[in-house]
């Protein structure tokens, strides 16, 4: 069996040193570059599956220049990877623009399963995993914690569905697979393992960048307090009431609907509000009414 595990290295801020007001108060010193820890996790759920299996390959991929290549390496010793592949890129590319970058890698590699984390903690996006999936034509289940593959070629996995609510999946391989924080305890490699992920030579890859991305981060912002307006209680309304409405804050009670069955189905509930309400236009989508 072959695994392809998507590893991302992001930069983390430690601290505010004071210095350079011209950047935000942020100086090298203060940044912290690290290997993002669902990847980690993804990480973690590889090395499993290749400790009960001695005929299991991974194979870390990475995408951009090498500025966490120390944290790369213990990503390699807990997993034993077999090799570790560089996309090289310096564009600043949107969640699609880098799933076909990934995807394009792991054509070549051919896998029998991806996994990736379900999130970066810089960018929060979310959107790698399944882009990942649509351009590779393979099916995807989102933010596992459980991940087991049974001796005919499929794979059980388990996600949490909220509300305390575990929910068990079944998919056939080849498949992407995007894993939540808490799915398998972080190991700690040993030092001949170290040793030898240390002697892995990097392998660099280079495709050619697909379409303009569709989308640009064009700024980033705190977010602005939003006071809440409390209207006077009316002079009609009994004391008890009004003192009422006073220690409520001006509360209201929100209305919804809950959306249940199938994902088809709650799709299909929310475009069905959003038409009622008048805020989607079908027209302006592809294969749309």
């Amino acid at each position: 069996m072959k695994i392809v595990v998507c590893v991302k290295q992001v930069c983390q801020v430690c601290g505010r040193s004071g210095l350079a007001p011209e950047t935000r108060f942020l100086t090298p010193q203060d940044l912290v570059y690290r290997v993002n820890p669902y990847d980690e996790a993804a990480v973690s759920v590889a090395a499993r599956i290749k400790g009960a299996s001695d005929k299991t390959e991974v194979h870390l991929l990475t995408l951009g220049p090498l500025t966490a290549e120390r944290e790369l390496r213990r990503c390699a010793a807990m997993v034993e990877a077999n090799d570790l592949f560089q996309i090289v890129s310096d564009a600043d590319l949107d969640p699609r623009s880098k799933s076909d970058l990934l995807a394009q890698a792991i054509r070549n590699i051919g896998p029998d399963l991806v996994l990736c984390g379900k999130e970066s903690i810089d960018t929060r996006h979310g959107q790698v995993g399944a882009f990942l999936a649509h351009s590779l034509g393979l099916p995807f289940v989102a933010s596992i914690k459980e991940l087991d593959i049974s001796a005919e070629g499929k794979a059980r996995v388990e996600r949490s569905a909220g509300r305390g609510l575990r929910e068990i999946l079944e998919s056939t391989l080849p498949a992407v697979f995007s894993v939540d924080m808490g799915a398998q305890a972080l190991l700690l490699p040993s030092l001949e393992q170290k040793k030898r992920a240390d002697r892995l030579v990097v392998r660099t890859l280079a495709f050619e960048e697909g379409a303009k991305p569709r989308t640009k981060r064009v700024g980033l912002h705190p977010p602005r307090p939003r006071p809440k307006k409390i209207a006077a209680p009316d002079s009609r309304l009994p004391a008890f009431e009004r003192i009422a409405q006073l220690l409520s804050a001006g509360r209201v009670e929100k209305k919804g609907v809950v959306l249940n069955g199938t994902v088809e189905s709650q799709v299909d509930g929310l475009l069905a509000f959003l038409k009622e309400h008048s805020l989607f236009n079908a027209r302006n989508v592809p294969g749309g009414e």
